[in-house]
């Protein structure tokens, strides 16, 4: 159940421009990844290309993804307040040339090196991914930190003999024993033989027991053949155990998608329906306050466009009233959050945005990255 009374706008708001170049589209933090590292420090990953504005072509994913696209990041050490771009690392220098290494190898001649186990119950240990786009198809790519982002080994061949298609975002958890599970999408080569799923795949877990070193499918998230569709799986950890993972519902019209939630009582093994969270708004971040209730954050790609919330007191059953982070957007071409407790408590969302009124007017304003630091009320 969610509340259906009118939204709140958060008064408290504070927000801020992360990385923003006139030049740029800068975009996708949700794809990109965002790890608190404790004391304030963050690091955002997110995509960026040159982009001149000048007509709808240039505003296209694709083309910004592709060709000189690169995967960056940027850090903060006062708790997402500034962003000194003196900070920022190159993760991917270029998408296609890694597509390239990914897909014209067979995996066991695969150029990319093998990874070396990464304790992640260590504070600087972080997961990064070639992050999707659209239908593509093949294995995917993964990158490992023990530094808090510093440095980046990889990149790592992520790769199953029974997917066709494995896309994958920086989305994952560590369970009470150890094990590592990382929630993704994928289609086997037999549903792609018959014609049948989604092409992007269905959402779904795979488990690590070695350090990210390998990977082994553990469960699938939805039912087969799921209507409408569901990707951009995201996870959160309740106090109790259970994990909670938010999923977009893939509806024709990409403004009009929404969140649903999918809870485990047994630690990934098997999932059911919980919620849906929202009218419109996808894909969404999961965060477990300190008080143990749910914050789920996401764009909001309809009129008036900005980034919205929503709180759950009990574990994702049932939703509070929708609340207004910012509603000044130019365009639905914004959202994507990811979201991290700050020390005090509050927390730090960063997500794509352009604004309304913006110098530049190319189907909305420059792509840029933001960022609102707020505190959830009770």
């Amino acid at each position: 159940m969610t509340s259906r009374r009118n939204p709140v706008r958060l008064e408290n708001a504070e927000h801020v421009t992360v990385y923003r170049r006139g030049d740029e589209y800068a975009g996708w933090p949700f794809n990109g990844g965002l790890w608190g590292f404790g004391e304030g420090e963050i690091l955002v990953g997110f995509n960026r290309n040159k982009c001149a504005y000048a007509s709808p072509r240039d505003v296209e994913h694709s083309r910004v993804q592709l060709g000189a696209g690169q995967l960056v990041t940027l850090r903060s050490k006062d708790g997402g307040r500034t962003w000194p771009v003196e900070g920022l690392r190159v993760v991917v220098d270029s998408k296609a040339e890694l597509r390239a290494k990914v897909l014209h190898y067979p995996p066991a001649d695969s150029p990319l090196p093998k990874p070396r186990p990464v304790d992640f119950s260590k504070p600087g240990s972080a997961l990064a991914v070639e992050t999707p786009l659209g239908n593509e198809t093949g294995p995917t790519a993964y990158f490992l930190t023990r530094d808090k982002g510093y440095s980046w080994e990889g990149p790592h061949l992520l790769f199953d003999p029974v997917f066709e298609t494995i896309q994958a975002r920086p989305s994952y958890v560590v369970r009470s024993d150890g094990v590592l599970l990382w929630f993704v999408q994928g289609k086997r080569f037999d549903e792609a033989a018959r014609g049948g799923g989604f092409p992007e795949g269905r959402p779904m877990v795979l488990a690590s027991t070695d350090g990210a070193v390998s990977w082994r499918f553990l469960s699938y998230v939805t039912p087969e053949d799921s209507h409408p569709p569901k990707i951009c799986p995201h996870p959160a950890v309740l106090p109790d155990g259970r994990i909670v993972a938010a999923l977009r519902a893939v509806w024709p019209d990409w403004r009009l998608h929404w969140t649903e939630t999918y809870v485990s009582e047994d630690g990934g093994l098997t999932w059911r329906f919980q919620s849906r969270v929202n009218d419109w708004g996808a894909p969404a971040a999961l965060l477990t306050l300190k008080d143990g209730r749910l914050l789920c954050t996401y764009g909001y790609r309809v009129p008036p466009y900005g980034v919205r919330a929503r709180i759950s007191g009990d574990g994702g059953e049932t939703w509070g009233r929708e609340m207004v982070l910012r509603d000044d957007g130019g365009s639905p071409d914004l959202g994507y959050p990811r979201t991290v407790l700050l020390p005090d408590g509050r927390v730090l969302a960063v997500y794509y945005f352009n604004k309304a009124g913006d110098t530049v007017d190319c189907e909305g304003g420059v792509r840029h990255i933001a960022a609102t630091i707020f505190e959830a009320p009770y």
